[in-house]
């Protein structure tokens, strides 16, 4: 897999252009032809979003119940492996190091195992070999093959991994001291638990518009969206950047696949099928920078998206054919994919949407749709605020300029959505090759 930098990648838009705009006149032409067929489709939109936000209400009521707490450590822990990952890296690197030396874990139970790409230009090699030769827990594992994606990557360290638990970290996130010792103490008193999860805390916010957004985003997605499937036993996942395992579960499990986008989604549908758990535990937080500039953004959604859907293709049906995973799980994950499968499709049929919303919002049928569809917009509105509350109250503050974010919202995922059609037109129009586009540039 070809690894890329923002503004490196594919820009082939003439083709992404081109197929864009055919397939939208082949779904929207019917309209012109059959009366039924435009207010449907509204009609369809309209019910759509007020089932996500019914959902997205239901998730907050159970995201904001008390948190459990785990019981305290066994007085003979189990050794700890934490694994970073590094690709020109060298800034957020040593950040991220600072805060392994200060996590609250017997020292003598703990090591880092710093996986860098000797691909590296920006000092990443310089930054890891001196944390490892300045102190014993430290040990720095180089990957002399060419850049292939994150999978490949993780897949490297692990292969030097020898604790008891394995702590996988980009090298942005930047854990909390309390939060691996929590997150071990969930693993020892769960056997059900596969992977814990915590939450990816932005703190960049005031960087860049597109920054501000994509982090209130990241709030929501995972503070109340993750938290509440793995608490309701649908279908959990584990992205952002940090996640625990027991190293046996790893040595079933078998090695991330590293021929998709989104290696850490592909994992999740693993451990659901063979009945394993992922538990997201908010109380466990790393702090984070999420992308300022519009190009990464774009680059970063854009991955995730194909991602999503590679692992919709390659690998869905084996989780709902399996006996292991719950009934909820599966429901639920037949509802994720197809929810992210659907977003190009209202994309393309946005003209029929708008223009039946502009000349059919005097009839009693579809003035009723659009009213309710303008009152779940208000509720969702309410979600990041009532999130904000919440942060409050967990001793969680936020930049005063992420209380705006939500009011640019729409124009926000407007924008995503594009970025999703993109996606889409990549893997299943245009069929072109994976590429893994990095976070940030070499500079």
């Amino acid at each position: 897999m070809r690894v890329a930098t923002p503004g490196d990648g594919d820009r082939r838009t003439l083709a992404t252009t081109t197929a864009a705009l055919g397939l939208a006149a082949v779904l929207c032409s019917p309209a012109l032809l059959v009366a039924w067929y435009a207010p449907s489709i509204a009609a369809l939109c309209a019910l759509a979003g007020v089932g996500a936000t019914v959902r997205a209400i239901l998730a907050t009521g159970v995201a904001f119940a008390p948190n459990p707490t785990p019981p305290p450590l066994p007085s003979d822990p189990p050794t700890v492996s934490v694994v970073v990952t590094a690709y020109n890296d060298a800034d957020r690197l040593r950040e991220t190091l600072d805060a392994c030396a200060a996590l609250d874990y017997p020292s003598d139970r703990v090591s880092v195992l710093v996986g860098y790409e000797a691909a590296s230009t920006d000092g990443t090699e310089t930054v890891a070999r001196r944390a490892a030769a300045g102190d014993s827990h430290v040990r720095a594992v180089e990957r002399s093959e060419p850049p292939a994606g994150k999978a490949a990557a993780v897949n490297h360290a692990l292969s030097h991994a020898d604790g008891d638990v394995v702590a996988s970290l980009d090298a942005g996130q930047r854990l909390a001291p309390e939060a691996l010792s929590r997150a071990v103490r969930w693993l020892v008193v769960d056997e059900e638990t596969w992977c814990v999860k915590g939450r990816s805390y932005g703190c960049n916010s005031g960087e860049s518009l597109i920054a501000l957004c994509a982090t209130v985003e990241r709030h929501l997605a995972e503070r109340v969206a993750f938290v509440a499937r793995s608490r309701l036993g649908w279908f959990s996942l584990f992205t952002g950047g940090q996640a625990f395992f027991r190293a046996e579960t790893l040595a079933a499990l078998g090695p991330f696949d590293e021929e998709v986008l989104l290696e850490d989604v592909e994992m999740a549908t693993r451990i659901h099928a063979r009945g394993g758990r992922i538990r997201v535990d908010p109380a466990i937080v790393a702090t984070e920078r999420n992308p300022a500039t519009v190009s990464a953004w774009a680059g970063q959604r854009r991955r995730w998206a194909r991602g999503g859907m590679q692992v919709a293709r390659r690998s869905l049906a084996g989780l709902l054919r399996s006996r292991d995973a719950s009934v909820p799980t599966r429901l639920d994950a037949a509802y994720t994919f197809a929810a992210l499968l659907s977003v190009p499709v209202v994309v393309l049929l946005s003209p029929v949407v708008v223009s039946e919303a502009v000349t059919a919002v005097e009839s009693a049928t579809s003035g009723s749709l659009l009213r309710w569809l303008s009152l779940s917009s208000l509720f969702s509105l309410a979600v990041p605020y009532a999130l904000f509350l919440r942060d409050g109250v967990d001793g969680q503050h936020h930049d005063a300029r992420e209380y705006a974010a939500p009011l640019v919202f729409p124009a926000y995922f407007a924008l995503q959505s594009a970025v999703v059609l993109a996606a889409f037109l990549d893997e299943f129009v245009l069929r072109r090759p994976s590429v893994y586009v990095t976070s940030r540039r070499n500079d």
